[in-house]
C-alpha cells in the first residue's frame, strides 16, 4: 500500500514540475540566432516565443564591450493587427564590428515574466 502512494506521489511532483515548466515563455526562434557570427550587422532582431506576450510590457536592451547598456525601443510595428502576438521585433542602432548582447524581459499573456539574452558577432568585412 505505502509503494502505491509513494508512486502517486511521484506523479504529483512531476506533474507540478511539467505544470511549472509550461508557465513560462520559450524563445522558439530568432534572427539572428544566439551566438550567431554575422558578416553584416543587423538592423533588428526578432524573438519569437512558444505563447502569446504582453507585448506593451517588453523591455529589451543592447550591450557591447563598448557599451554598457543601451535601451531598445519596442516598435510599434509590434501592435499592428497582423503581428505575430508570440514575435517581438526589436530594432537596432548601427553596429560596428564586435560582439553584442541582447538582453530581453517578457510578460506573457499567462503573467509568467521571462529574462534572456541572445548574443551575436559582427565581423570585419573580408
Amino acid at each position: 500500500m505505502g509503494e502505491v502512494f509513494s508512486g502517486i506521489g511521484i506523479l504529483l511532483v512531476l506533474g507540478i514540475t511539467v505544470t511549472l515548466a509550461w508557465g513560462h515563455a520559450v524563445v522558439v526562434k530568432s534572427s539572428p540566432t544566439d551566438q550567431a557570427v554575422l558578416t553584416q550587422a543587423p538592423g533588428a532582431i526578432t524573438l519569437c516565443f512558444n505563447v502569446k506576450i504582453e507585448k506593451a510590457f517588453a523591455r529589451a536592451s543592447l550591450w557591447s564591450t563598448k557599451t554598457r547598456r543601451k535601451r531598445l525601443p519596442i516598435s510599434e510595428h509590434n501592435f499592428a493587427q497582423d503581428a505575430d502576438p508570440a514575435c517581438l521585433h526589436i530594432s537596432l542602432p548601427p553596429l560596428q564590428p564586435g560582439a553584442y548582447q541582447v538582453r530581453y524581459k517578457i510578460l506573457a499573456t499567462d503573467g509568467h515574466t521571462t529574462e534572456g539574452v541572445v548574443r551575436f558577432a559582427v565581423n570585419e568585412p573580408a
